[in-house]
């Protein structure tokens, strides 16, 4: 179910309060872009899978379990290389702030909450038909 007009404009309204109170957090909840492909790295995964399979097929013909299971690593080895990206944080370092687009999922900021977000709280108090002073 979409959200209101209003609705959108509370929750912008509280992503940017939320860059703004704790802007690392905020980044750490952004969305990311995905990793891109390698192309080298694919030919590598995807030489590996056929070397596996080669080496399947004779642990096949020969009565050798133990190479079939070597065989078998490696194939699976080889196809988690070519799908997987490099690891580490490369692409973490050119995330920006706000200006992004797009928005993710916003979470409270943790500690005091700032002033803006007991608004909030009251305001939805008021909405349940309770009363805050309880």
């Amino acid at each position: 179910m979409p959200l209101s007009e209003h609705e959108q404009k509370m929750l912008d309204e509280m992503e940017r309060q939320l860059f703004a109170d704790d802007p690392r957090l905020a980044r750490a909840f952004a969305p990311k872009t995905p990793p891109r492909r390698n192309g080298r790295r694919i030919l590598i995964g995807l030489g590996a899978v056929v070397l596996g399979l080669a080496l399947l097929i004779l642990a096949v013909a020969l009565p050798a379990i133990w190479l079939g299971v070597i065989a078998f690593i490696g194939m699976v080895a080889g196809a988690v290389y070519a799908i997987t990206g490099p690891s580490g944080s490369a692409t973490d370092k050119g995330s920006s702030g706000p200006g992004r687009g797009g928005s993710g999922p916003t979470v409270p900021p943790t500690g005091d909450g700032g002033s803006f977000m007991r608004k909030m709280e009251e305001r939805w108090e008021k909405r349940a038909g309770e009363d805050p002073r309880l």
